[in-house]
């Protein structure tokens, strides 16, 4: 083998490295850029589906209670039932059901 068959071999063994890191570093770029873009798109989706499903729970709990202190205030109204009554019925507690007359 001359030095010139050697460079040449040299050189091209070179070149091959220096497209390996390029191509390896394209694909850590890309591979690194996907994983991101998939992973916050998979955060925002879990988060409006949880976001959502807190706030409809957290809505039927308020308007729960809020037909509960509507029954017991119509039940103070008639006058014909006890606190403790009034109370069990409405599933408030008797402090709640005091609150309101």
């Amino acid at each position: 083998m001359s030095i010139f068959e050697y460079d040449k071999e040299l050189e091209e063994k070179k070149l091959r490295k220096a497209e390996y890191e390029a191509g390896r570093e394209a694909g850590f770029s890309e591979g690194e850029k996907h994983g991101r873009e998939t992973g916050f798109s998979e955060g925002e989706k879990h988060g409006h589906e949880t976001g959502f499903s807190e706030g409809e729970k957290h809505g039927i709990e308020r308007g729960t209670f809020l037909n509960s202190i509507e029954t017991a205030k119509r039940m103070l109204r008639l006058q014909e039932f006890s606190l403790e009554k009034i109370a069990a019925i409405s599933g408030l507690s008797l402090d709640e059901v005091k609150k309101l007359q």
